[in-house]
This record gives structure tokens, sequence and C-alpha cells, in this order.
């Protein structure tokens, strides 16, 4: 297991969220937990990205399996699934279907529908591309 000082690199002054990472947490984290998803999460590799992203993970070096050290926090009863299951119940839930097509097809029903694709897009880009997602 290494220690806290072990997980440093020699990174001193960080100027992409890969190189904020292995400051943050080291080769191994880095590797096995963060470049993969991030560079899928984003579209970019770690290198291209701005340092400060990588600040809104939480990073704790602990034995506590609990993500937050709130008073109040669990697991809902059943699961996560039969949660939003429940809250889902009795609404028409379309996977796999572009917003845009389905919303020209059908003008009437267009504007009760939860749009959860990339904010840019849905504005037809006309700020640009963003760069976060």
């Amino acid at each position: 297991m290494l220690s806290i000082l072990d997980r440093k690199s020699s990174i001193t002054e960080p100027k992409n969220l890969e190189e904020q990472a292995l400051f943050l947490a080291g080769r191994d984290i880095y590797e096995k937990l963060i470049k993969g998803y991030t560079e899928k999460q984003w579209g970019r590799y770690c290198s291209e990205l701005q340092a400060f992203i990588i600040k809104r993970l939480l990073l704790r070096f602990t034995f506590d399996n609990n993500y937050f050290n709130d008073r109040w926090q669990g697991i809902p009863i059943g699961s996560y699934t039969q949660m939003v299951s429940r809250l889902l119940d009795g609404i028409d839930v379309r996977l796999n279907t572009d917003y845009f097509d389905f919303s020209k097809n059908n003008p009437g029903i267009a504007g009760k529908i939860v749009y959860t694709g990339a904010i840019d897009e849905f504005f037809d880009y006309c700020y640009r591309e963003l760069e976060y997602r």
C-alpha cells in the first residue's frame, strides 16, 4: 500500500488535468481510475484538459467507504434502480431515441420531453461547441 508521500509525483505546478491528477493521486490511481474514464467522458486526452477539472473529484485517503461525511446519508431501500423505477412509473421512457428527430416528428409532445444530451447541441451550437460535458 502506498503512503500519502509515495503517491505524490515530482510535478509541482500542474499544467493540465493529467499532471494535476498525478500530483493529487499518483500514477497508479490516475492510470487505473481516472485516465480512461475522463478521456471517454470528455472525448479528449487528459493532457488537453485544464487542471482545475480534476479538483471536482473528491479524493480521500481513508478506509471509510462513505462518499460524503454527511450526518444523513444512505442507500435507498431496495436499490437506486428501484427508486428510479418508481419515480418513472407511468412515464413513457424512450431509450436510444434521437431527441431532434423525435421532436420534429412529434411537435405536440416535444415540450414535455426531458432532454439529457449535450446542452450545446440542444441550442444548435449558437455559442460554439462547449468544452465541458
